[in-house]
């Protein structure tokens, strides 16, 4: 017969009490029992190492401190003095020992931290080291004394054979055109890396030591350097500039004047990072290279100026029999320097393999007078005037006129075209056959002035042209009075600032002859005849002035001759075939005295 028990709350209460202390009393248990064992073990290995404690990989575990430091001086201290440290680095070795570098075995520290380990800290720190014992990954470094700085020297020694400075790359323009500097990038040993390789032992036996190098990164390193010597090179390549068949060649130094080079500070993640564990700078910089524009236009104006050939004009020609004759004109071109400019600002920078080519955009400069005008006005040609003046038999004055006139041959002034002496002479030097001569300078004569005459040549083609009636648009007196010349009716000319100057005012053609002797100029002006009438008026001579008693002889007059000094004034009417007057000039001179010295008989003029 079965029994059923009742249970009230009170009595439900009591069981739940009861099964409560036995779910928490069981691992509180296993814990007091973990503890009294942890404190028995420490309690039992209070003046021994843990199990399984390695110093340097030798096994300690459990040795008391007298065993321990027998059994690190057998198999870590023993014959260490003598034992090899060899360090090595790109196939290199350096080779010493222990006793060389002053390192030392410290065995009572290393024992003392065997014994020590697991002592300290919290129940937490000593519960895992016993765990990390008891698994074997308890091995304490073993303990080394360093004295007398030999390992610092030692280390110091290694820097001095392999530390390289760092090199900035470097960018600049010299006398022979583009210099370039590449970067190098340095290198340093880690010294505390050495000394902790060389330290940080488990035995003091022989060994070897991998030498840690750290790269040295340049200011200015390649990321900041060869782009910009790229751009360089490319513009400083030698280039040849051809239009039609003219070619100028230009050599790398003379290109280089056209190089801008900056160095400036590089923007963060503007260059390629050094690679982790590099030194780098604290501030990297980096070069840019642009064109001068300004003397990109001056470089284009000189090549222009030698690939420009400019057109010559048809001209004519006169023989001894008075016979006409034409001279071809010649087309010329000429380069389109803003045009050129604009083509150079791509090209220069393009990179280009050996000598680059470049074609100048160029247009051709058509005659202003062609043969076939020339042609055309032949027949109608004819002598209209002629005109001569003399001179002193003098080889180097005759050289000179006789090179000053034949630079007017031929050339023809064309209807409305204003004809300048100088724009047409050309440069007056000894390569081009002119002699120091006599000149007027500071109205005294110069014996020595190269090219001393042209006056002449001036003065003659200025009557020849006067007496056909052409416009005279300007002319100038000599300083003093030259009596060949016909009176108030000289031409000087002089650089800067004195030219003679006339205009063809007519709708025809005009051309200039010239015939020089050893004595005398003649110039010769054809055309067409142009109907005009032209008379001069008689000299006006006023204001005659002494020669001043403190005034300087004048080498080219001789002794006891003189001239008076005085204003004069020319008159000339130009009148058309219907009686019109044209043109009616007053030419003015105002000579300065001139005489040759003292003498006993003076010819005063």
């Amino acid at each position: 017969m079965a029994v059923i028990t009742r249970t009230g709350p009170r009595g439900l209460r009591a069981r739940l009490r009861a099964l409560s202390w036995s779910v928490v009393a069981a691992p509180l248990a296993a814990l007091c029992v973990g503890l009294a064992l942890v404190f028995a073990a420490q309690w039992l290995y209070a003046d021994r190492a843990l199990p399984g404690v390695t110093v340097a990989g030798v096994d300690v575990g459990s040795l008391d401190r007298a065993a321990l430091r027998a059994r690190l001086g057998e198999r870590l201290v023993r014959d260490w003095a003598g034992r090899a440290v060899v360090a090595s680095y790109g196939g290199r070795t350096w080779r010493t020992t222990n006793a060389a570098l002053g390192v030392t075995p410290d065995a009572a520290a290393a024992a003392d931290a065997a014994l020590g380990y697991g002592k300290g800290g919290s129940l937490l720190d000593q519960l895992s080291a016993w765990a990390d014992a008891l698994r074997g990954q308890a091995d304490i470094p073993f303990a080394v004394r360093v004295s007398d700085g030999a390992l610092e020297r030692w280390i110091a020694g290694l820097a001095a054979e392999i530390d390289t400075p760092a090199r900035s790359g470097s960018l600049s323009v010299g006398e022979d055109g583009l210099v370039g500097i590449d970067p190098i990038v340095g290198r340093e040993v880690d010294r505390s890396g050495v000394a902790a390789a060389a330290l940080g032992v488990r035995a003091l036996g022989d060994r070897e030591i991998a030498l840690p190098v750290r790269a040295v990164y340049p200011e200015v390193d390649d990321s900041g350097y060869r782009e910009a010597l790229a751009r360089a090179r490319a513009i400083v390549t030698p280039l040849d500039v051809v239009a039609e068949d003219r070619r100028v060649s230009e050599s790398s130094a003379a290109l280089a004047g056209l190089l801008v080079i900056d160095r400036i500070t590089a923007a963060p993640g503007e260059l390629a990072p050094p690679p982790a564990g590099a030194v780098a700078p604290a501030v990297r910089y980096r070069y840019t290279v642009s064109i001068d524009e300004a003397a990109l236009g001056a470089w284009v104006a000189r090549v222009a100026e030698r690939i420009d050939r400019p057109s010559v004009d048809a001209r004519f020609g006169v023989s001894r029999e008075g016979a006409l004759s034409v001279e071809p004109g010649v087309a010329g071109i000429r380069v389109d320097q803003r045009a050129f400019a604009a083509q150079l600002r791509g090209e220069l920078v393009t990179p280009a393999g050996g000598v680059r080519v470049v074609a100048a955009p160029s247009t051709a400069d058509a005659t202003a007078f062609t043969t076939a005008d020339a042609e055309r006005w032949l027949p109608a040609m004819t002598r209209t005037s002629s005109f001569t003046t003399y001179f002193p038999r003098s080889a180097s004055r005759q050289a000179n006129i006789a090179t000053g006139s034949s630079q007017f041959d031929g050339v023809v002034i064309r209807p409305g075209q204003t004809f300048s002496f100088w724009q047409l002479l050309g440069p007056v030097t000894v390569e081009r056959g002119y002699a120091y001569a006599g000149a007027i300078i500071n109205n005294r004569s110069d014996e020595n002035v190269i090219g001393g005459g042209l006056c002449q040549v001036s003065t003659t083609m200025f009557n020849a042209v006067a007496q056909v009636g052409y416009e005279i648009v300007e002319r100038h007196a000599h300083a003093y009075l030259i009596e060949r010349y016909p009176l108030g009716l000289d031409a000087a000319v002089f650089l800067p600032g004195l030219d003679f100057r006339w205009r063809n005012d007519t709708e025809t053609p005009v051309f200039l002859w010239s015939w020089v002797s050893d004595t005398s100029v003649t110039f010769e002006v054809w055309g067409l005849p142009t109907a005009r009438t032209v008379t001069y008026g008689e000299p006006v001579q006023r204001s005659f002035r002494d020669v001043p008693a403190d005034q300087a002889a004048d080498p080219a007059f001789p002794a006891g001759y003189a001239v008076r000094g005085r204003d004069v004034w020319r008159t000339r009417t130009v009148t058309a075939a219907d009686g019109t007057v044209i043109y009616r000039d007053t030419f003015f001179s105002r000579y300065a005295p001139v005489w040759g010295g003292p003498a006993a008989t003076m010819t005063v003029r």
